[in-house]
């Protein structure tokens, strides 16, 4: 069972996997990941990159309109593959960390963007603060 530090990171890893999928900083991160997911196995770094290549050509296939659901769909996906890798080799947390770091170098930052959706419904209230605490669910009484 990983931490949710792990499950965090793994979570952050994935996206950083898909974010980079179909850009210029894809051939530096393919290779880096593929070397990660692979632990030094020849063998296993050829189908990762395949698996990899088969994400970045997916993207880069998919209509305007489907591609932000292709890549809910697939960041999920590798943040599954990476909570699994993180399980069977806990020491490989340091590795991505500076996966995510080169990816996080290698994007021009309107490539970053974040979505942020907040509904209220039945006469909830919420107090959303980006970046810090978020508290949801009804007010103080009389509110």
């Amino acid at each position: 069972m990983l931490t949710e530090a792990l499950e965090g990171l793994a979570a952050a890893g994935g996206s950083a996997l898909v974010g980079a999928a179909a850009t210029d900083a894809w051939q530096a991160v393919r290779t880096s990941a593929a070397r990660l997911l692979s632990r030094g196995d020849d063998g296993q770094e050829q189908y990762a990159i395949e698996r990899l290549d088969r994400t970045a050509a997916e993207i880069e296939r998919a209509t305007d309109e489907d591609r932000q659901q292709l890549r809910d769909k697939l960041r999920t996906r590798w943040t599954g593959q990476l909570e699994m890798l993180l399980e069977e080799h806990p020491e490989a947390a340091d590795e991505l960390r500076e996966l995510i770091e080169c990816v996080r170098a290698e994007l021009p930052a309107a490539r970053e963007s974040w979505v942020q959706n907040n509904t209220a419904e039945a006469g909830g209230i919420q107090y959303i603060t980006q970046g810090g605490d978020i508290n949801v669910g009804r007010g103080p009484a009389g509110a």
